[in-house]
């Protein structure tokens, strides 16, 4: 095996630097123009965090070398951390990930890969335990970011699109009955947005079912939902003023791609406009309203088990522990202040004890 510090270069001199060894990468792959040119972004952004781990941040911006021998088996879980926080997945959280932040980490397994290749990785560095820190990483963000918290008031999501009058534009009017029955059918059902964005008009009667099969859910297995009299009636108010058909999506544009199904981002900007009007936590996004209904049953005694189904969660502890949690610490502080005694009711009860005796 070739010295670490004197390996062959496509260009000249020795590998030592991040930024040499990508380009290197870059010369040495067949890629298509264009993720060629998002690869370089990504391995940029990867010698950035080198820097800013360091904490020399604004070396990084400068694009100064950052040496191979700064890399452990924490880099990778570590970079993706910091692209999740850099590159925010806009589009609910879903999958946890922004497409960006995903491909830019595809582009530094690759060089890292490559480094492994070619022993040039520091000593003791293994690449494959740097990936299982990385999916263990992932397994704990996704954990983290689950259990972010819900602000109390999401309903006023709903209740803000409720209560504006109709505008006379049938543009104007037809989005506002849209956004209505979007807001409401996602907290009456605690649908995911993709479930939802995935209906027509057809699924829902235009409004008339009481209840609606699933079959393009998330992980792939039917459910049902049920639909309330409230949502049904914004659902019927806004396909009523519809002049497409049955089998059309559900929820349209009537902008500049009219009739086109709405994005998973446009449903996002629908409730952020929303929870910004009505001051409500900065997080606040469609999955909210699934979590709000989901902890709202569950606080109103819903079975644990029943409220899984509903979700269409594959494993009732995945409920527990994303949501059950919440109101396990309601229940655990009501009877905290139900059974509690301040200090000077403590003495209070030891002189009373005392009497007794």
């Amino acid at each position: 095996m070739h010295d670490r510090d004197t390996a062959p270069r496509a260009g000249s001199g020795p590998i030592d630097s991040v930024n040499a060894a990508a380009e290197d990468l870059l010369r040495e792959l067949t890629l298509a123009p264009r993720t060629r040119q998002t690869y370089r972004y990504g391995l940029r952004a990867l010698v950035r965090y080198l820097h800013a781990a360091r904490g020399n941040a604004r070396d990084g911006e400068l694009m100064l070398p950052a040496q191979v021998s700064w890399i452990d088996e924490e880099t990778l879980a570590g970079f993706f951390v910091w692209l999740r926080e850099k590159y925010p997945d806009q589009r609910l959280g879903e999958t946890g990930a922004s497409r960006t932040a995903r491909t830019y980490l595809v582009a530094a397994r690759r060089l890292m890969n490559w480094l492994d290749l070619r022993g040039l990785l520091p000593e003791g560095v293994s690449y494959d335990r740097m990936l299982r820190r990385v999916e263990a990483g992932r397994g704990r963000r996704r954990q983290s970011y689950l259990q972010r918290p819900t602000d109390p008031d999401i309903f006023r999501v709903v209740t803000h699109y409720l209560r504006q009058e109709l505008p006379e534009g049938p543009q104007a009017r037809l989005t506002l009955l849209r956004n209505r029955a979007l807001v409401v059918t996602l907290y009456d059902t605690a649908m995911r947005v993709s479930e939802a964005l995935a209906l027509t008009r057809a699924d829902v009667l235009d409004g008339r079912a009481r209840k609606v099969r699933l079959t393009r859910t998330k992980n792939g297995r039917p459910r049902t939902v049920f639909l309330s009299p409230k949502a049904r009636e914004a659902l019927q108010a806004y396909c009523a003023e519809r002049e497409d058909g049955l089998n059309a999506a559900l929820f349209v544009s009537h902008g500049r791609r009219a009739g086109r199904p709405i994005t998973a981002r446009t449903a996002w900007q629908v409730v952020k406009r929303a929870a910004v009007a009505e001051g409500l936590y900065a997080n606040t996004s469609p999955h909210a309203l699934r979590h709000g209904r989901a902890q709202r049953l569950l606080d109103n005694g819903m079975p644990l088990e029943w409220v899984s189904s509903l979700l269409g969660h594959e494993h009732v502890d995945t409920t527990r522990i994303v949501y059950a949690f919440e109101t396990d610490e309601e229940q655990v502080g009501a009877l905290v202040a139900r059974y509690g005694a301040w200090p000077e009711q403590e003495g209070e009860r030891s002189e009373g004890d005392g009497e007794r005796v």
